[in-house]
């Protein structure tokens, strides 16, 4: 059937890519599994948990949360093993704005989110010589977030005790992902990770702040000491 001729052509594309890699001398995939990693994404930060009221019974306040946001992460992976990685990421990403409003003036702000996470990334494929080399990863770390105000029209405004505000969670992280060495020294990436976050003390009323980063990156690629010395 279809399925069967599309499993055939894959194979053979596969193939095709494993035999072009292992012909080149000069292959990228040949040193990305001996080579550490420091690069930048970015992507869609898709809302998993609460969304917050867009205001309370007296008016006070006003929010604007989406459903889906822009997110950013930095990282650095330090290579432990040809199939493994060991990465610290930090991230941030806008869940929405917050205004506060009083007979004095309006407060404007935002809330943001910063993930700052320890994940061990492992690539199944490391062994062989296509250039698509996918990754699962699993880690965990700490979310902090934090209310603040960007804008003012009167220093007495009170915000009724709903003015600036963090809180802080340490939480796991699980996500998969495929890098794409595109020369010795850079390399693209496309992936997804599942990030929990739950506020103990509640942030603009809720508590629940999970996402699910969807990301495109950018990467250096740079040699390991053990690669330096062959």
């Amino acid at each position: 059937g279809k399925g069967f001729l599309l499993g055939i052509l894959v194979s053979l594309l596969v193939g095709w890519a494993a035999d072009l890699a292992a012909s080149d001398p000069d292959s990228p995939v040949k040193t990305f599994h001996e080579r550490h990693q420091a690069g930048v994404r970015i992507g869609l930060w898709a809302n998993a948990g609460e969304t917050p009221p867009h205001t309370d019974s007296a008016g006070s306040y006003e929010t604007s949360f989406k459903s889906a946001a822009f997110y950013f992460e930095g990282f650095f992976a330090f290579r432990l093993a040809r199939y493994a990685m060991l990465e610290l990421s930090a991230g941030v990403v806008n869940r929405g704005s917050v205004t506060f409003r009083e007979a004095g003036g309006t407060n404007v702000g935002n809330v943001l989110v910063h993930p700052i996470l320890l994940q061990l990334k492992v690539y199944p494929l490391a062994g062989g010589l296509s250039r698509p080399q996918p990754y699962f990863l699993a880690g965990g770390g700490l979310y902090y977030g934090r209310r603040s105000v960007q804008f003012t029209t009167s220093s007495q405004v009170s915000y009724f005790g709903l003015a600036e505000q963090s809180g802080t969670n340490f939480n796991y992280v699980v996500g998969a992902g495929l890098d794409w060495p595109l020369s010795r020294t850079i390399g693209l990436e496309a992936g997804a990770k599942y990030m929990p976050i739950e506020f103990s003390k509640g942030l603009q009323t809720i508590r629940s702040y999970d996402g699910v980063a969807i990301v495109v990156g950018i990467k250096y690629l740079y040699a390991s000491h053990e690669e330096g010395r062959k």
